[in-house]
């Protein structure tokens, strides 16, 4: 896609930081032999007045429209300016 929506689509959290709209992707890894883990790939946009615009209206409901970040044990970040 690459669009300034792209944070919206395939999310199970996105949240706020104060340059960054972060969309987390989240997953679970059940083994027998080892520790399950819980994992993240997370991209970070770049905020811009575009963005900040569509995250408000989508978001405008919670309480803190920031929103968090959920904890997972291991993480993956990619950067999109």
């Amino acid at each position: 896609m690459n669009n300034d929506r792209d944070f919206l689509y395939d999310a199970n959290n996105v949240y706020r930081t104060e340059n960054y709209i972060v969309k987390q992707v989240i997953g679970v890894r059940l083994s027998d032999e080892l520790n399950n883990v819980v994992f993240s790939f997370d991209t970070y946009y770049r905020r811009t007045k575009k963005r900040d615009k569509i995250y408000e209206k989508a978001f405008s409901a919670r309480k803190n429209i920031d929103g968090r970040r959920l904890p997972t044990t291991m993480y993956a970040r990619t950067y999109i300016e």
